[in-house]
Parts: structure tokens; C-alpha cells; sequence
């Protein structure tokens, strides 16, 4: 009994230094990964930030369309599209 419990032991220890070794290549392989996901990390949170007060987003189109209508036509397209797009994407990824 005491020669099976030392060899789980030593099993053990093996298998801890192991799980240890690949997260520490886990951890270096995606650490060229951290700055293209921090800021997707942003992306998100702005877009959840936007998602919670809609009311901003309103405002921002309607003082963009009093103020010069002409110019912000082409911005307030590819908003537009942008918004969709998020909201497609969210959907997709949510359900």
C-alpha cells in the first residue's frame, strides 16, 4: 500500500510540473495575442457602453444633422452600417 501511494505521489508531481510547463507555453504563445484582444476588449466595452445609453447615441446624430447635414450624410451612413453590422455580429456570437 505505502509503494502505491508513493508512486501516485511521484505521478502526481509529474503531472503538476507538467500542467505548470504547458501553461507557461500556453501563456507565451498568445502573448503576441494580448494587444490585438485589449483592444477588442475596448471595442466592446464602447460598444456596451453605447448599447446601455442610446439616448447619447440620438443626440450625437441629431446635433450632427443640425449642424452641417451635408457633410455628415456620408459619416452617418457608415455608422449606420457599423451599428447593424455590430448588432448582426452580436447576435451571432450571443446565440
Amino acid at each position: 500500500m505505502t509503494n502505491m501511494r508513493i508512486q501516485l505521489a511521484e505521478r502526481r508531481a509529474a503531472l503538476v510540473s507538467k500542467a505548470a510547463q504547458q501553461r507557461m507555453q500556453l501563456a507565451a504563445s498568445f502573448e503576441s495575442l494580448r494587444a490585438p484582444l485589449g483592444l477588442a476588449d475596448q471595442g466592446l466595452n464602447a460598444v456596451r457602453n453605447i448599447a446601455k445609453h442610446p439616448f447619447i447615441v440620438a443626440g450625437v446624430v441629431a446635433l450632427a444633422v443640425v449642424a452641417k447635414p451635408k457633410r455628415w450624410i456620408f459619416i452617418l451612413e457608415s455608422g449606420w452600417m457599423a451599428w447593424r453590422l455590430a448588432l448582426a455580429a452580436k447576435r451571432k456570437l450571443s446565440g
